[in-house]
């Protein structure tokens, strides 16, 4: 018994238990009084731009991924799924811009699994399906050559630069 009691003592003596229960702490206040009145807002901010302009502000939608990130990386050092520190202490997960692209992907079912998946959410590694988003058929019978898909994700990117740019009212000076 005094080994385990030794063990115990040990444990509760480390340092680096103590700092980690302290930065969950501090992420769980931080998340209580910022991080969900900041997801109230865009939300809103995104459903009144909906409203008035009749699609999705970029840049929110932009700030809102980067969010979503960010909130699962303190879920996942707050659940010891990761040792990584979220940010400040680390840098802050970036965005990939197919994240940003609106998809709404069908439920296809696995014939193997006899189970629905959107996205492969929910089937086996081994049988994953992955939902396509639906495409007319006109689109679905011409294929784009890569260089053009290239092109395209760089517009856009200019695009999206462009927009924050704007808005911002950034120069050259």
């Amino acid at each position: 018994m005094s080994d385990e009691l030794n063990e115990i003592v040990k444990n509760i003596t480390q340092p680096s238990v103590w700092i980690r229960m302290l930065l969950m702490t501090v992420f769980a206040i931080a998340f209580y009084f910022v991080l969900l009145p900041l997801i109230l807002t865009l939300s809103i901010a995104q459903a009144l731009f909906t409203l008035i302009t009749g699609k999705c502000n970029a840049n929110l939608k932009y700030f809102s991924s980067a969010l979503e990130l960010y909130i699962s990386q303190i879920f996942k050092f707050m659940t010891y799924l990761s040792e990584v520190k979220p940010f400040p202490f680390s840098d802050l997960p970036e965005v990939e811009d197919d994240s940003l692209q609106e998809t709404s992907a069908p439920k296809k079912t696995n014939k193997k699994t006899n189970a629905t998946a959107k996205d492969g959410v929910g089937v086996s590694a081994a049988s994953t399906v992955v939902a396509k988003p639906a495409v007319k058929k006109k689109a679905a019978t011409k294929k784009a050559a890569p260089k053009k898909t290239a092109k395209k994700k760089a517009l856009k990117k200019a695009a999206i630069l462009e927009e924050i740019a704007a808005e911002y009212d950034v120069s050259d000076s």
